[in-house]
């Protein structure tokens, strides 16, 4: 029996790349088709943009920005694919050739600045070969194909691509390298889903200045070219004062749209560098603790929940992404009053860019409905890992630490996974194919400068369990200092190298990371195949 993927109905053409004005709009509905090549070219220049900031005293000022881009876009196209489908990317590096932007550097901190690769975050995918291998470097004037097999059983979801060449990904994603990554399947075929029209919504920080032009010394430029502006301390001290806004989909501002009792549903992709973002939805003067309006959290990190849960905010960090349906409906289930609601994030601590978004409900009421709990709890891709499916009693360690080598005025600081920096041609641990095993994650140290860290794996999500006592799924999980996280998971389908680390990126490229191996089961070790724990080096 032939087994098919999926693709959208109403004339819409797969594999193709969008725009992303006003969130990447489109309805729903998702009809069968048979596995195919899907095609993309990704070509990585400097192209100008222009950012719109609104400054203290409330002015507005459009900033014209020169960045290391994909395709000219401030944020890369968005790539659609289906399960069993396989994805070529030929990615095109034209950035110039400067001999400090390409050259060797030691593992640890910024280099190679115009040195180039791809990363498929949240993808069930090879690490090796072209496929999703980090260890892989496109200098200037190089062209790569990627070549990705996606397998027939990857659960469907949103999930991203970006840059990820160490000691490049901070200025590169600080740049705007990502782009939308998305899986088509069952859950966009359940009544209440394939109604709804769709947002996807990548959130970026992107810290320019005003620096004199590397590649013509008689003129200055905003561009992100220094790896200090990146810092946590530099962009809340130097900034957000200057009127620095978070952009969604390269737009700041932007306006969405509903109807009274539409359904509407949002993917959101945390693509910024560091800073999290807490988002809610309040009408426009309300008050935000009585007069939220409340989504459904149906997805986390591109992995059905099996929930239609209600929640009144949403928190992410760097790499996080989560899906929510917004029902434009009152706590009393009446049609939403018409006005101006607005996406606000919690975290920022400047009134003035606290908006990230303004969402006008307005037109006759559309009533939808929402999906069925039962209908989404039977799409919930992973069977939880219970205790008697451990093939280890000892679980792996993974513990972010940061050292305090200056201290203020000008603090320096080491990045570490386990007391040691990233090694590329040293794999820090060696696990077992068909392995199933606990991990626990901590962060320590200068709690005062760092107060947590996200802890990223490639290639296996992980499990964990959340304060409700629930099991979900994520790759991406934020673990602040001085607290653990206990987690587990199936090293499944893949052999190869791949990374850990954590994805404020700033800190990955300073040392924070650590190269990992699955390896085949020993053709002498006893019991199932697979049955090994991983090993330290």
């Amino acid at each position: 029996m032939l087994m098919r993927g999926w693709e959208r109905g109403q004339g819409y053409e797969h594999g193709h790349g969008h725009e992303h004005g006003h969130g990447h709009e489109h309805g729903g509905f998702w009809e069968r088709r048979p596995f195919s090549e899907v095609h993309h070219e990704l070509t990585v220049a400097y192209a100008t943009h222009k950012i719109r900031r609104v400054l203290d005293d409330g002015h507005e000022q459009v900033d014209e920005v020169r960045l290391r881009s994909y395709n000219g876009k401030l944020v890369g196209p968005t790539i659609e694919v289906c399960p069993g489908d396989t994805l070529k990317i030929l990615l095109r590096n034209q950035l110039p050739f400067k001999e400090e932007l390409v050259g060797d550097h030691p593992h640890v901190g910024p280099h190679g600045a115009n040195v180039t690769n791809l990363h498929f975050h949240g993808m069930h995918v090879s690490p090796a070969g072209n496929s999703d291998n980090v260890l892989l470097s496109i200098g200037p004037n190089q062209d790569l194909e990627y070549e990705v097999k996606i397998p027939t059983d990857h659960p469907a979801g949103t999930h991203w691509y970006h840059a990820h060449k160490h000691g490049a990904v901070s200025i590169q994603l600080g740049s705007g390298m990502a782009g939308p990554l998305i899986v088509r399947g069952d859950i966009d075929q359940i009544e209440g889903i394939r109604e709804a029209r769709e947002r996807i919504i990548v959130l970026q920080q992107i810290p320019y200045r005003l620096v004199t032009d590397p590649y013509d010394n008689t003129r200055q430029a905003n561009m992100v070219e220094e790896f200090p502006q990146l810092f946590e301390v530099t962009w809340q001290r130097e900034l957000v004062p200057q009127g620095r806004r978070v952009t969604l989909n390269g737009e700041v501002l932007p306006t969405f749209r509903l109807r009274p009792g539409e359904v509407e549903r949002w993917r959101f992709i945390h693509a910024g560098v560091h800073f999290p973002f807490r988002l809610r939805l309040v009408r426009e003067g309300g008050n935000p603790a009585t007069e939220s309006i409340p989504y459904y959290l149906i997805a986390m990190d591109g992995i059905t929940t099996g929930r239609l849960d209600q929640v009144d905010v949403t928190e992410m960090h760097p790499g996080y992404r989560e899906d929510v349906l917004v029902h434009a409906v009152g706590r009393d289930g009446r049609p939403l009053a018409r006005g101006t609601y607005l996406l606000v994030d919690e975290v920022e601590q400047n009134p003035g860019a606290r908006v990230l978004a303004r969402v006008v409900v307005d037109g006759p009421p559309k009533m939808m409905r929402l999906p069925r709990p039962e209908a989404l709890a039977a799409l919930a891709p992973f069977k939880p890992i219970r205790d008697e499916e451990l093939t280890s009693t000892t679980p792996q360690e993974a513990r972010f630490e940061v050292q305090v080598v200056k201290p203020p005025p000008a603090p320096e600081f080491r990045f570490l996974i386990n007391g040691k920096e990233f090694n590329p041609h040293d794999p820090s641990r060696q696990l077992t194919l068909g392995a199933v095993e606990e991990w626990v994650v901590s962060s320590v140290g200068a709690a005062e400068f760092f107060p947590g860290h996200p802890f990223h794996i490639h290639t296996n999500p992980f499990q964990l369990t959340d304060a409700q006592g629930r099991v979900i799924w994520k790759d991406t999980i934020y673990v602040p200092v001085g607290q653990q996280v206990r987690l587990r998971t199936r090293y499944r389908r893949y052999i190869g190298q791949f990374m850990l680390h954590c994805h404020i990126v700033t800190h990955e490229d300073e040392g924070m990371m650590q190269l990992l191996e699955i390896v085949p089961p020993r053709q002498d070790a006893g019991g199932p195949p697979g049955g090994g724990s991983g090993s330290h080096h």
